[in-house]
């Protein structure tokens, strides 16, 4: 285990002993513990976790999408990169042109369900297909919104206009 782990698995332990479940917008609900913080010496190495496996290729895609100021998931598709695709999922099963089986509180019964599950996985994977082939679905069903890289590239001033943040700070660092 790397040494700048231990931080993160302590903080962990606190979460779990001392902190209170909140509902959130998922239906899942969290555990949290307000104000807690974690700082590290990068001089000591990069605090990288190895409790679990972290996919480089996904988290690169993921951070090229946000760069690139994409609000659609199918860049991330064409990456083969899925974490995303629930919102959009979302965004067509409430939709009045799905036809398909009833989805309602998919990620929910998915986990606790498996014929359910296996119904999900094949209509996830038709919807992934289609975001995939067919541009005008794409455009209606795989946009997100005001998401991380609409935020980053497209920052609406409370005066008017907009703000390109990443640009702004490619420009500071070169000045």
């Amino acid at each position: 285990m790397a040494i700048l782990e231990q931080p993160y698995l302590d903080l962990l332990e606190k979460i779990m002993t001392e902190g209170h479940d909140k509902d959130d917008r998922t239906g899942t609900g969290t555990r949290s513990y307000f104000g807690a913080q974690m700082r590290f010496d990068l001089t000591q190495g990069f605090p990288l976790l190895t409790t679990k496996k972290v996919p480089f290729g996904l988290i690169k895609s993921e951070l090229l999408w946000f760069l690139r100021g994409d609000t659609n998931i199918r860049f991330l598709l064409e990456h083969n990169n899925h974490i995303w695709d629930e919102w959009a999922f979302k965004n067509w099963v409430q939709s009045p042109e799905y036809q398909g089986p009833d989805m309602t509180n998919f990620g929910l019964r998915s986990q606790s369900d498996p014929e359910f599950n296996q119904v999900y996985q094949a209509e996830m994977k038709k919807f992934d297909q289609r975001i995939l082939d067919d541009p005008a679905f794409a455009q209606k069903y795989g946009n997100l919104g005001d998401v991380y890289g609409a935020q980053w590239r497209h920052w609406e001033k409370r005066t008017g206009g907009f703000i390109d943040q990443i640009a702004d700070v490619i420009k500071q660092i070169k000045d």
